[in-house]
Parts: C-alpha cells; sequence; structure tokens
C-alpha cells in the first residue's frame, strides 16, 4: 500500500493497529502492550519525561528564591528602629612623666538606641543599596583611679564616677555579594565625651571632661546564616578631632591635639517573629587624648598623652520595617 499524501488521520492509524494486533493473535505471537507516554514540564518551560519528575533537577527557581530570603534577611536587620542595654569594662592610662602616670580600670552599665535603613535602589551602580544608621549609647559606672596628686606627686587611690557619650552617623552604600551577603561600606562622623568625677572620700571630687569630635570610615559586611540569622562584622577608623578637656577643680580648660581611634564589633541578629528582632554585639575599642603642653595660662598644668581601650556587649531588641 503507497500513501499518496503526508497526511495521516487518527482513524487510520488506529485501523492499522487494530489489524497488526489482529494479525499477531492469529499467528500466535503476542503483540507488546500499548502504552501511554507521559511528559511534563517544569518551571523553566522545559520537557521533562516521567523519570525525570520522579528524581527532579534541580530548580533555578526555588535556588532563587532562598537567595532572595537571604538577600531580604539582611535588609531586615538593617533597616530598624531599636534599643538595647550594654555592658563595658574600660583601661585607661595615662602618659605622664615617669613614676606618676595615673591608670584607670573597671565596668560600666547602660544603654542605647538606634535607628538604621538599608534601601535598594534599582539603577545605581551594580543596583546598590542606600545605607543609613544612627546610635546614641550612655554608659556610667564607678572605675578604680590609681593616680598622683598633682603638687606632692605621692600616690592616691580614688574612684573615677565616670559616665560616657557616644553618638554616631552613619552614611553608606550597600553592594549585594554571593549567597546573600552584602558588604556596606560607610562614612561616619559623631561626637564623644567622658566625665570623670574622681573623688576619694571626705574630699572634693575632680572634675574632668574630655569631649572630641568624630570622623572618620568603616566597613560591614552582613552574612545570611539562615533566613532568620544574620551575622556581622564592623571595622572602623576614625579622627578624634576638635577635642577639648576642662578640669573645672583646678580651672583647666584647653584644647587637645588630633588623634586616632580605631573600632571593631561582631553582631547576630535573629527574626523572632514578624517584625520583631532580637541582636547582640560584641564591640572593641581603642583610642588616645593627644593632650597639651603647659602653659602660663594654665599655671602650669597639662593634660598628658592618654590611651583608652574599652571592651563591650549589647544586648537589645529591634523593630524591623
Amino acid at each position: 500500500m503507497r500513501l499518496r499524501d503526508a497526511g495521516i488521520t487518527v482513524t487510520t492509524l488506529l485501523a492499522l493497529s487494530a489489524q497488526g494486533a489482529w494479525a499477531q493473535s492469529l499467528s500466535g505471537v503476542a503483540a507488546p502492550p500499548l502504552g501511554l507516554a507521559t511528559q511534563s514540564t517544569d518551571s523553566t518551560g522545559s520537557v521533562a519525561s516521567q523519570d525525570s519528575i520522579l528524581q527532579p533537577r534541580s530548580d533555578p527557581y526555588v535556588a532563587l528564591s532562598a537567595l532572595e530570603a537571604k538577600q531580604r534577611a539582611v535588609q531586615a536587620a538593617e533597616t530598624n528602629l531599636n534599643i538595647s542595654l550594654s555592658a563595658m569594662h574600660t583601661q585607661y592610662h595615662e602618659n605622664a612623666s615617669p613614676g606618676t602616670g595615673d591608670d584607670e580600670n573597671g565596668y560600666s552599665g547602660g544603654g542605647g538606641v538606634g535607628a538604621s535603613v538599608l534601601l535598594p535602589q534599582p539603577g545605581l551602580f551594580r543596583d546598590a543599596a542606600l545605607y543609613s544608621a544612627m546610635s546614641l549609647n550612655l554608659s556610667a559606672g564607678n572605675l578604680r583611679y590609681g593616680g598622683h596628686y598633682l603638687a606632692s606627686g605621692l600616690p592616691v587611690d580614688a574612684t573615677d564616677r565616670a559616665v560616657f557619650l557616644r553618638i554616631e552617623g552613619r552614611l553608606g552604600m550597600g553592594f549585594a555579594l554571593s549567597q546573600g551577603m552584602e558588604l556596606i561600606p560607610f562614612l561616619a562622623g559623631g561626637y564623644q565625651s567622658w566625665n570623670r568625677n574622681i573623688d576619694r572620700r571626705g574630699q572634693i571630687s575632680t572634675d574632668e571632661q574630655y569631649t572630641t569630635g568624630l570622623l572618620g570610615a568603616g566597613v560591614k559586611l552582613d552574612v545570611p546564616v539562615t533566613q532568620r540569622l544574620v551575622l556581622s562584622g564592623t571595622a572602623e577608623m576614625l579622627a578624634l578631632f576638635a577635642g577639648h578637656i576642662v578640669a573645672n577643680g583646678v580651672g583647666f580648660n584647653h584644647g587637645l591635639g588630633g588623634s586616632a581611634e580605631e573600632r571593631a564589633a561582631l553582631g547576630a541578629d535573629y527574626a523572632i517573629q514578624g517584625p520583631l528582632h532580637g541582636f547582640l554585639s560584641l564591640n572593641w575599642e581603642h583610642f588616645n587624648y593627644a593632650g597639651s603642653k603647659p602653659t602660663l595660662s594654665s599655671g602650669g598644668f597639662y593634660e598628658p598623652l592618654s590611651t583608652t581601650t574599652q571592651f563591650g556587649v549589647n544586648v537589645g531588641a529591634a523593630y524591623s520595617f
């Protein structure tokens, strides 16, 4: 039989199939069972066999949704209003003339408030996100003071009823990395002060206050471990400028030279429920006060070069918006 055209109807195919099966039954040869071919399409639109569905290939849409979830976790951790409690240990050394240096050390406690925003901006370089943050931290406590009298140089043990205040603002850009990580370089500026109230029982206290401006830069790396947990690391290098010291007990009022401050922090943010987050941070900070030189107007008094190192921990809650 010869087909005159290329078109074969479904009726013709069924008839041919039935004839073939009838012929095979007459000849004693079993006809092969008829089967249904099963096909399906995955989310990429490609055709997959039934076996491939039982053993599915990796779906890029599933991977993308997991990546987006981690990116959103970072954005939620960086876009919030927050409040925290803190504990800090301070180590201070004043580099006066040999044998007359002052030292302080001890713990203080306090708290802080802050706000930050990480706002994606499609169309910017590498689709960067705008980043800004503001924080205020206050800490107070009794530090052990081991120093010397100004006039006689004799040693003295006393208590510094210290109060520390720090305000910092940041402005930068966030860049998405692999695995949902975010790299945030930023500029930073602010203000910090230290009120030293050194006293002995039965004596009038010596009230000194250090104040200085802050200006510098830093970088922060956010690493989403899960869709709820984000770990971070931050490093900053800041300049201390327009420093000033006032010592009310001796009528001393003088500017301080410029110096540097280094800061580092490790943090963890966990999404507890909806917009409610909990966070923990470990902080290290080191800075110098450049001091001043004795002048006639200061009556020969001066502020020696000093170095301060502080270790702190902050525990708090945040509302992500």
